[in-house]
This record gives structure tokens, sequence and C-alpha cells, in this order.
């Protein structure tokens, strides 16, 4: 599947809560939230895009299709860049992401589905998923009209999706660990070790 699949690493948010600060260079255990990620995905994934403004050494850039927009305009630019049929899409300010958590949704994906997504507390979550190629004209739709929510796209655009429930994930992440992230700088408090770059 490694051959498959491209990782889009969002990471070009205000953190407008947090300062400005780049979520994705906050330090945890040593470790920036980046090369928290990087590690997890590179033996995953063919290529690892980065949605952001900067420039990342060692990394193919891209830049949100639409400014002002959100995740989805970083990801119709991630669809638009990669070589594979598949893109896994995760949040740039997430410190705890977990291979066996990602192992569930690439292995979970088939030729049939448009989209792999995880369902917790009933809802999806939306920052943490894959999309195919295929999926590409609904993302580009959605932003035409300004339908900017990626959970939008996961339960209003008619793809066919393949959810995992939160029992699959509960079973190799008992904690939900993987989708905590950081918006607040009362998140950054509860992580160990975390701080500024």
């Amino acid at each position: 599947m490694r051959d498959h699949v491209t990782a889009l690493i969002l990471a070009g948010g205000k953190a407008t809560r947090l300062g400005g600060v780049a979520k994705h260079e906050l330090v945890v255990d040593g470790r920036t939230i980046f090369e928290r990620q990087v590690s997890v995905l590179a033996p995953r994934v063919q290529e690892i895009l980065v949605a952001t403004p900067s420039e990342i050494a060692g990394y193919r850039c891209v830049r949100d299709v639409l400014p002002d927009v959100g995740p989805l305009a970083g990801i119709a630019a991630g669809l638009r860049a990669m070589t594979t049929p598949w893109l896994l899409v995760v949040a740039g300010d997430m410190p705890h992401l977990s291979g066996a958590v990602l192992d569930l949704a690439l292995d979970a994906a088939s030729e049939l589905d448009q989209a792999v997504a995880f369902r917790l507390h009933g809802l999806p979550e939306p920052l943490v998923c894959m999309l195919s190629r295929r999926a590409a004209p609904a993302v580009e739709r959605r932003l035409q009209v300004r339908r900017n929510k990626v959970a939008g796209l996961l339960t209003e655009e008619r793809l066919h999706v393949r959810w995992i429930e939160e029992s699959a994930v509960r079973a190799v992440d008992p904690e939900l660990g993987s989708f905590c992230n950081v918006n607040e700088p009362e998140d950054l408090r509860g992580i160990t070790g975390s701080k500024p770059a």
C-alpha cells in the first residue's frame, strides 16, 4: 500500500489562539510535532507533502489553492500535487499520531472507496482521513461554492466512504490520543514536556 499513498500534513493554520506560533514546530518530549509525525508517516507512504505558506527543507510544500479558506484549500492543493492514488491527510497539530491508527485506515482502503475516515463519538473526524484521487472533484466543488468544512466533504458529497468506528480505534488507541490536537495554550500545557521551539 505504501507506494499508493502520499501523506499531507496540514501545517498552514494561523494558530491565533496560540499567538500565531507555527504549531508543527512546537516541541513535545524533545521533538517537534512535525518530526514526530514524520517518523510515523515516512515508513507508510511514498512521499510526505506539507501544506504550508513557508518552505520546509527536504519536503515538497504546497500552498492552499484559495486564501483564508482553511484545511479544505490545503487538501485541494495536496490532491493536485500527489502522484499516488491516495492522499493520507493529517492535521499538523496532533503530536501523538499513532502508526497503529493510521494502519487501520491504510488497511481499510479499497478501490471501491473514495475516502476512508474515522467516526468518533458518532461524528466524523475530518482531519485524519484518506482521500482517493476520485474525491478531488467533490473537494473542488465545495471550494467553488464556499462550503469549506472538511467534515461536510465526508458526509454531504455522496462519496463512497469506508468508516472506521470508534470501537476499532480504541482497540489500538484506548484514549484516542492520536486525535488530540493543540489549539490553545491549555492544550499545550496538558502535553508532557511540550514547549515552543
